[in-house]
């Protein structure tokens, strides 16, 4: 996923966790590669952030 537009990516990840989607961030987050990742977390909510820290 050379092309991933981050932008849009952080968008879908924004609004599942405002939706209570945690889990389903965390899923997607595990799926997106190191340099994606990176990219991505300037572009986070807080709360998304929190989703993807809390535990299972």
């Amino acid at each position: 996923m050379g092309d991933t537009n981050c932008e849009k990516l952080a968008g879908v990840f924004n609004r599942a966790s405002e939706q209570g989607k945690g889990a389903f961030c965390k899923m997607l987050w595990g799926n997106q590669s190191e340099t994606v990742q990176a990219q991505l977390k300037p572009l986070l909510s807080q709360e998304t952030i929190d989703a993807l820290r809390q535990e299972d």
